[in-house]
């Protein structure tokens, strides 16, 4: 390939040629463990290709490999390093998608390479999605086939010149995942400067259900929130995934500031803050209140919501400090997604030199887990500061802060 100006990318790439130096850019990644440095020498060699192209393979192959996790179709499937990054994973993708259960026409708006439209179409009659960058359009035409998907249409152009010519009122589902980086990769924190913005995005004249994925950390304006829209936070695995903006849901489907935990075979849980929010006790900071008690380290989804303190008053449990995302229950929780559970030994006023001590007493080593919230050393910087032994017993230190004081607090995983 002399010059690959002349030749659409994702042709090439399917053609005979291309189909060869992807598969030599596999075998030497493969050869050099990934050393993509010495992988690129190697394909410059046997192919004699420029610079531009073994790069375009060598991202291709890398992207598959990251991919695997959508499904074995990803083996042929084309991405970007950006729009993996960005991808709803396969769990989450459903959980959005079975909201358009019995929706006849959804439109799309932000394909991407197309992971959440492949889950729209197996919900919904049918789906147009509109992408704007013409290479992520070809990469989801593609990929859509991979998976033998037949009812979705792909537009490319600018979603607000697209939506001008199309029917708006064959569609009675929405749904859309704007860019939150700029041309430089940098995340966007205003939503109402995403491309399309959240504010146009929520003008689309589209009736029934209609979902908005945004950052999880934005803090919506009331005007975001005008007319219905509604927020859920979803986790998946230890994180918090996504916020997404909802509207047009049945009624109890949803409240506002919900949490749903996403699992790998398909369930979800979900909390719901009550139409009246309740408020937990506050820990008052004697220490000698906590040896035997359990300290609670709430999942991200439902700190998010702001509604932490109801949850842990449903349940009769203290919050360590407003400020700092720990609950205290008096006796062991059952396990549960929502929380991880420590079982509290002592806790004392942060300070090296008497945690030194404390953990010499207990024979604590090297393998003991440091955790920390609103402390403002990392904690290896604390491991290292701590010059723990080899070998030993371990458990856990958490370093935090309750008002202007920090704590330790010295404590066993409770067989989650």
């Amino acid at each position: 390939m002399k010059n690959k100006k002349a030749y659409n990318p994702l042709t090439y790439w399917l053609s005979e040629e291309g189909d060869v130096v992807l598969r030599q850019t596999q075998e030497f990644l493969q050869t050099t463990n990934n050393d993509t440095f010495r992988a690129t020498m190697l394909l410059r060699k046997a192919t004699s290709c420029l610079p531009d192209v073994a790069s375009d393979a060598l991202e291709i192959i890398l992207s598959r490999q990251k991919a695997l996790v959508f499904g074995e179709w990803t083996r042929g499937g084309f991405f970007t390093r950006q729009s993996l990054e960005q991808a709803t994973s396969p769990v989450i993708a459903k959980h959005h998608a079975e909201r358009f259960g019995n929706c006849r026409h959804v439109l799309e708006i932000c394909s991407g390479a197309g992971f959440d439209t492949a889950a729209l179409a197996h919900a919904a009659g049918r789906v147009t999605t509109i992408e704007a960058d013409e290479r992520l359009a070809e990469m989801a035409r593609h990929n859509l086939a991979e998976q033998g998907i037949t009812n979705v249409e792909v537009e490319c152009g600018c979603a607000e010149d697209v939506c001008k010519r199309l029917d708006m009122s064959t569609f009675d589902g929405f749904w859309s995942d704007p860019s939150r980086r700029d041309a430089h990769g940098r995340r966007i924190q205003s939503p109402d400067e995403y491309a399309p913005s959240l504010q146009w995005l929520q003008s689309i004249p589209v009736r029934g259900v209609r979902g908005i994925k945004i950052a999880p950390g934005v803090n919506c304006e009331a005007h975001h929130l005008a007319g219905d829209w509604r927020r859920e936070w979803v986790g998946f695995e230890d994180e918090c995934r996504e916020q997404v903006l909802w509207c047009g849901l049945e009624e109890g489907v949803l409240r506002d500031g919900t949490a749903t935990l996403c699992n790998d075979d398909g369930m979800s849980e979900q909390w719901k803050p009550p139409e009246k929010p309740a408020t937990a006790k506050l820990w008052n900071g004697d220490e000698t209140l906590l040896a035997g008690k359990f300290l609670l380290e709430p999942h991200g989804a439902l700190i998010r919501t702001g509604h932490l303190a109801t949850f842990f008053a449903e349940r009769d449990w203290m919050l360590f400090d407003e400020q700092i995302a720990y609950g205290i229950a008096p006796c062991k929780p059952p396990q549960s997604a929502w929380y991880g559970r420590f079982e509290i030994i002592e806790a004392l006023p942060f300070h090296y030199g008497r945690l030194k001590e404390r953990l010499s007493a207990y024979g604590w080593g090297n393998g003991t887990e440091i955790k920390k919230r609103g402390f403002p050393e990392m904690p290896e910087e604390v491991r290292k500061k701590l010059k723990l032994p080899s070998g030993g017993k371990t458990g856990v230190v958490v370093c935090t802060r309750k008002g202007n004081r920090h704590w330790a607090i010295l404590a066993r995983r409770s067989g989650d």
